[in-house]
């Protein structure tokens, strides 16, 4: 018996996949904008989930009320940072058809929908919107909303169910990023009606005001950078690292408490790849890392973004190495125009393409 070894079958990369939804799409929109107009989707939801499986795996996707009265369709990544990242360029790629609007994650329920709102915890019994009570407090600085909350049916709820109840609702009124991007401090507490207390329906609209009146100037959570430092270095991959910025904050974390592996590989199936670049610290002139580092950040962004081929996620410097890390879209072509630029950068025999898997 002779036993054959055949070539391990390339990846289909994520920009190819998207590529091939917004090819296919299209093909089937007005189809399924009739389906839905007449309440007919429900035969067809199983084979529209099989394909959508098949060209986006591990996304999740619901249909719901678009612009100007047509319908929407919503990709997310189900609040996986990495996921999301990929919804969003997915949604970036998204052609112009007539009747339907594309979110890269879930959006607030209209203010109608909200009012009547309710989880149910028994069979006579939920935890309604409308009596929901929530107290605010403006913290100006941070731009956010500190909250206390409490339903009436919470005296009868366990106490480790009342976060996952609030954390639901929130969404459903704020949008899948809403809670990240306006609330701070949440707790769950008996609150009765007063000065600076409203029912939870009322809070995206409070939240607006707030907003308006205090001008602020907020970034989507995927486009905001936070920095973190590590206090104690270790011989694993990238444990030389003292501080660094991320948008992607869960993929450090898990990245150190697994000793220089990420497992479970967030964007597995997906066509997708997480990496990061070791430059050398001789690269990084002492008192101007983060200008020098930030410098070639910006060049391989540009590289990557006008190919439609990646984008930057942060970087990090430490004792040893400098660091930036990248989500790739498309595979090897992504990999050849990271190293291209980075020969152009005169960065060759000084830099490493790594994967954090």
């Amino acid at each position: 018996m002779v036993f054959g070894f055949g070539r391990k079958k390339q990846q289909v990369t994520f920009k190819q996949r998207v590529a091939d939804f917004w090819e296919w799409f299209p093909t089937v929109a007005e189809q399924y904008y009739n389906a839905i107009e007449d309440g007919t989707f429900d035969d067809l939801a199983p084979e529209f989930s099989e394909l959508v499986e098949q060209k986006l795996p591990t996304m999740c996707w619901v249909f719901g009320p678009g612009e100007g009265g047509g319908h929407s369709f919503t990709l997310t990544g189900e609040g996986v940072r990495p996921r999301q990242l990929l919804t969003q360029y997915w949604c970036q790629q998204a052609p112009e058809i007539p009747g339907w609007t594309f979110y890269s994650s879930r959006q607030p329920s209209d203010a109608e929908r909200i009012e009547g709102m309710g989880i149910g915890i028994s069979e006579n019994e939920q935890v309604d919107v409308a009596s929901f009570l929530v107290r605010t407090d403006v913290d100006a600085e941070r731009k956010k909303i500190h909250i206390a909350a409490w339903h009436p049916a919470f005296e009868r709820v366990p106490d480790e169910h009342h976060m996952q109840i609030l954390f639901l609702l929130l969404d459903e009124a704020l949008g899948e990023f809403g809670t990240e991007m306006w609330i701070g401090n949440i707790e769950v507490e008996p609150v009765e009606a007063g000065e600076h207390v409203r029912s939870l329906a009322e809070l995206p609209e409070f939240i607006r005001q707030m907003n308006e009146y205090h001008k602020w100037e907020k970034l989507e959570p995927l486009d905001e950078f936070t920095t973190y430092k590590i206090g104690k270095q270790s011989r694993h991959r990238r444990g030389d690292v003292l501080v660094g910025t991320t948008c992607v904050p869960s993929v450090i974390d898990d990245f150190l408490e697994n000793n220089g592996r990420l497992k479970p590989d967030p964007l597995e199936g997906t066509g997708a790849k997480l990496l990061y670049i070791r430059i050398d610290r001789s690269v990084f002139p002492g008192g101007s890392e983060a200008h020098v580092r930030g410098n070639i950040e910006d060049t391989l962004d540009d590289a990557l973004r006008s190919q439609a081929s990646g984008r930057i996620l942060g970087g990090a410097m430490g004792t040893d190495f400098g660091y930036i890390d990248v989500l790739i879209f498309d595979g090897e072509a992504s990999r050849r125009l990271t190293e291209e630029t980075l020969n152009n950068l005169q960065l060759q025999g000084r830099s490493t393409i790594e994967s954090f898997a």
